[in-house]
């Protein structure tokens, strides 16, 4: 409870920016704490501003940190949070989205490698072994070893690990193999000559289960031997040739000749090993090709050799290597957790290896396969392989019940595990808190009054009514019966007139129950078996109501697995004697990654509502679309292909890797959705659950989301800070466009700067100019002629009024000639005297517009992408440094946004707005397929919506219509980028 104090002391300077009266603050806080905190946290990031010192130390810093304890419920947390802020306030705070990425030196790819096989010169093909042909599903060669103490140290009563881990150092024996190392333990630690023998054979049978190849190596050795060359092996290893040789026929690789080490007493990293290679292949060293992933061993020392030598990167190098994204976090979630490490590189190797491009982060999940491969695939694996293998449970109770909903998909994982390694049998079992909220409360007005507001502001009692009884005779009842007034109330913010309602109809009400209740004995009674005298439930998590709803129903203590739980839980359990396995105790507060679990571990599926005559569920009307249906689909699918393809390659081993708590992937979920730039919150748009206990509206789970995920910039999270936008093309100018272009002219002594780019122009066009004095006509028509600008065929010159700056002009005055262009841009005469770095400003933008090169960059990315719907550049780095030190919102200072939305409306296309959507041309100039913005010029419009000059920098008719190319460009099934100049 600490937090909630301290988080309400810090919130009170921001409620009086969103109580702007003493009657709107008191009539708030009479409302309860619930209530008026809600709105503060809801409203006051778009209304506080840091507009100076004594703003930003009492208001400001004490809001974002009120918020943030508040939905994080972590003093710790948040603590540390504030110091990275602190921290980063004496660097620049974030890199800005126009300056170019680190550059990254390609690997050589594959076919390259493929092509020297068939260079006649080449004789021999040499492989390397250990992560080049074959791979572990381990992060550090040494993890078998806990594998094999998990089986070993019960049968033979020995500590494994302690016997193994130094055992080659012990030895002291540079080139020493397995049966030389074994024999050390034996006489170290006394070892009977049967337990030595045992552990080694069964060291070996571990590496010949667990080593697979590496496809496309595989694929290079197939082919070598297609050419007829001879194929050797090298390695150094203490694992001997003959070893290696069967392992490697195994898995389809008979090799001419194997070079080990341990055989040689000579290594490749000092390079004597490859003068015996030189020696017994009798070949010159410029006709053997090695390839391995050792960069000094496999590349550097072959090449002093004279050898031809490629260095391919191992698995861990190729994804961790990208450096535009730090990945470390990925590798230090679980660091300390073997079997964490076991399947997150199992994963990495059979999954994520095979699907991320070259040079792309690993932290970029660019789709949901990829995203569940990281988290949940490998979670649901471990914590299944945990419950099969734990004998206490096994012990306690006969059969594991999953709830509904998000017990699906465990259950499904559960299922695949205990097919293959054995377990007690799972059942999936319906249940859901509209379900079984009768065992819960005494009655319905008490479950009522317990709801806590966390819903919609304009959530009715009718909708709440309408949530528990939808399809019964008594909410046509209800329908009937109440006033219009009465179904209008709003639930939560007027509870008590809600709840006095309710107890008119109680009697009716409690009929209804009393039914209900009947009808959920009859599905429990055929659930849960009568045979046991302790049940055991899955279910996420939270405050218990599960165990205590259900206990309730059937009599008998129903014990939780849990992946976390609240206070509450703990006091249930004291009061109803049940207990509750907690899986990721310490993560339970992340409610982003709760969310996200909640609803993919959930099938495509409403929730159930209610139980019929037979004890069947009654399912809510889920209207899912084909992308839900396909996203889940994608999620389930990765996760039952890890399990099958888990057990599979571990085989007798697979039960021993048993994850024990859950935070590392809580973890990594944490880092994908927090801590990189890459949006991947935008991979659950199509996820649409609705909640009807508390929402009237269905959101996206993306858009869920966005109050659980604290952005560190205005930018973050935006399409402003992820590389997905930026856009480059290096190829010479192809494809023939006509083109046009709109320049809006308010300072006429500005023309000069435009001619000196447009008279460099690469391509034909046709300029329109608009301008606000109807004088100037001729003069910039002579100014701005084919003398001066000979690739302009056709000039147009518009007088107009100076309302709506360069939007009204563009937009109204450009809607005749749009659809005689495939491509337009507009751009205007931008001052922007309010900056100190206005001019620098428009040079950027201009820059990358119309400067030759730009233009002949951008008419390639349109003609190599016919998808691409609008082209502008980055925001400029003064800019994004201006924007983010001051926390100016990209919605808009007076939240333009919600002006955006309703002219989307207007033009007839979705008007929701995510986050992750927010991505427009700063400084309103663009290039654009005037049909990827067609609605743009073809909606109802008027001159005289937009406001009189001087109209300021904010909340105008203008500055929202700004905002909408990219969207539009998106809803017309188009994409929308940056580009920034390569030269």
């Amino acid at each position: 409870m600490l937090h909630r104090y301290i988080a309400a002391l810090l919130l009170l300077p921001s409620s009086l920016y969103v109580y702007r009266s003493p009657r709107a603050w008191f009539g708030a806080l009479a409302k309860g704490p619930y209530v008026f905190f809600s709105q503060i946290i809801r409203q006051a990031p778009s209304r506080v501003r840091r507009t100076n010192f004594c703003n930003a130390i009492f208001v400001y810093w004490p809001m974002k940190t009120g918020i943030d304890l508040a939905r994080s419920g972590s003093l710790k947390s948040t603590a540390k949070k504030c110091l990275k802020v602190l921290t980063a306030r004496n660097q620049e705070s974030a890199a800005p989205a126009g300056e170019p990425r680190k550059s990254r030196v390609s690997f050589i790819p594959m076919e390259h490698i493929r092509n020297m096989l068939h260079d006649a010169d080449i004789k021999i093909v040499s492989f390397d072994i250990f992560d080049t042909l074959l791979v572990r599903p381990v992060l550090h060669p040494k993890d078998i070893f806990y594998l094999l103490a998990a089986k070993m140290n019960a049968a033979y009563g020995v500590d494994f690990i302690k016997l193994r881990w130094d055992a080659e150092a012990r030895l002291g024996k540079e080139n020493a193999n397995i049966y030389e190392i074994y024999a050390d333990v034996r006489r170290r630690f006394k070892l009977l000559p049967q337990t030595a023998t045992a552990l080694l054979e069964e060291e070996i049978r571990c590496e010949t289960t667990l080593l697979t190849p590496r496809p496309e190596v595989k694929a290079l050795y197939e082919e070598a031997v297609k050419l007829g060359k001879r194929v050797i092996a090298t390695s150094d290893m203490y694992l001997p040739g003959t070893i290696l040789d069967g392992i490697l026929k195994k898995n389809g690789m008979a090799m001419d000749a194997i070079y080990v080490s341990c055989d040689q007493q000579a290594r490749k990293s000092s390079g004597a090993l490859y003068d015996i290679i030189i020696s017994s292949e009798k070949a010159h060293p410029s006709e053997i090709l090695h390839i391995g992933d050792n960069y000094k061993s496999d590349f550097e020392n072959a090449i002093a050799k004279k050898i031809t030598a490629v260095h391919y990167p191992s698995i861990q190098e190729e994804i961790f290597g990208c450096r535009d994204v730090d990945a470390g976090p990925l590798l230090k979630a679980g660091e300390d957790d073997p079997a964490w490490r076991m399947l997150l590189a199992f994963s990495l190797n059979s999954f994520i290896s095979q699907s991320l491009a070259p040079g792309a982060s690993v932290l970029d999940a660019h789709n949901l396969r990829h995203f569940t491969a990281l988290t949940i695939a490998p979670m649901l694996t471990g914590y299944a392989l945990a419950l099969a293998a734990d004998k206490d449970i096994q012990a306690k109770y006969k059969q594991i019940n999953f709830a509904s909903r998000d017990g699906y998909l465990p259950h499904a994982i559960y299922g695949i595990i205990q097919r293959h390694l054995g377990g007690l049998p799972g059942r999936y079992c319906h249940a859901g808190r509209r379900a079984y909220y009768p065992f819960l409360y005494a009655s319905f007005y008490d479950y009522a009054k317990s709801r806590r507001h966390g819903g919609d502001m304009g959530y009715t009692l009718y909708d709440f009514l309408k949530a528990h009884f939808t399809g019964s005779a008594l909410l046509a009842h209800l329908d009937e019966k109440l006033t219009e007034v009465e179904k209008n109330t709003l639930f939560f913010e007027e509870k008590e007139k809600s709840l006095s309602v309710i107890t008119r109809f109680q009697s009716d009400i409690e009929l209804f129950l009393r039914d209900k209740r009947a009808r959920i004995q009859k599905y429990y009674n055929q659930t849960l078996s009568r045979e046991e005298e302790r049940h055991l439930i899955f279910d996420l998590g939270y405050s218990g109501s599960i165990s205590r709803a259900l206990s309730a129903v059937v009599g008998k203590p129903v014990d939780k697995l849990y992946f976390w739980e609240d206070p509450e839980n703990r006091s249930a359990d004291k009061q109803c004697g049940t207990s509750t396995r907690v899986f990721a105790e310490s993560a339970g507060r992340d409610a982003a990654s709760r969310l996200v679990f909640e609803e993919l571990f959930s099938p495509c599926e409403g929730g159930v509502v209610d139980f019929d005559e037979k004890g069947q569920p009654v399912f809510e009307t889920l209207a899912a679309s084909e992308a839900m249906e396909a996203d889940l689909a994608a999620v389930h699918t990765a996760c039952r292909d890890f399990a099958e393809a888990f057990c599979a390659q571990f085989g007798e081993y697979a039960k021993y890797v048993t994850l024990t708590h859950g935070e590392p992937p809580l973890d990594i979920c944490h880092v994908l959705l927090n801590e990189t730039p890459f949006c991947n919150q935008r991979l659950f748009r199509n996820i649409l659950f609705p909640d009807p206990v508390y929402h009237n509206e269905t959101h996206s789970l993306e858009k869920k989301l966005e109050r659980f995920l604290p952005q560190k910039t205005v930018f973050s999270g935006t399409g402003f800070d992820t590389p997905h936008t930026a856009r480059t093309y290096k190829a010479p100018l192809t494809g023939s466009f006509k083109l046009g272009i709109h320049l809006h002219l308010h300072n006429i002594l500005l023309v000069d700067e435009v001619v000196r780019y447009l008279q460099e122009f690469p391509a034909d066009f046709d300029l329109y100019v608009t301008i606000t004095d109807a004088a100037y006509t001729q003069t910039v028509a002579r100014l701005l002629n084919r003398a001066l600008i000979p690739g302009a065929k056709n000039v147009v010159t518009l007088p107009g009024q100076n309302r709506g700056r360069d939007v009204a002009p563009w937009i109204l005055g450009m809607r005749p000639y749009q659809a005689g262009y495939d491509l337009f841009c507009h751009i205007h005469a931008k001052e922007s005297s309010y900056l100190d770095f206005g001019e620098e400003w428009r040079a950027y933008l201009f820059d990358n517009l119309i400067h030759g090169d730009a233009v002949r960059e951008i008419i390639g990315i349109f003609h190599a992408d016919p998808q691409m719907g609008c082209l502008f550049p980055p925001v400029f780095d003064k800019l994004h440094s201006f924007m983010t030190t001051r926390n100016i919102p990209l919605s808009g200072l007076t939240n333009e946004m919600d002006q955006a939305r309703r002219l989307l409306r207007r033009m007839g296309l979705r008007d929701e707005i995510c986050r992750s959507e927010i991505f427009f041309p700063v400084g309103n100039m663009l290039w654009y397929r005037p049909h990827a913005l067609r609605q743009l010029f073809t909606f109802d419009l008027a001159l005289e919506e937009f406001a009189a000059e001087p109209i300021g920098v904010e909340g105008t008719l203008a500055h929202a219509l700004e905002r909408l190319p990219a969207l539009i460009a998106a809803r017309n099934g188009y994409q929308a980028g940056t580009f920034a100049r390569t030269a």
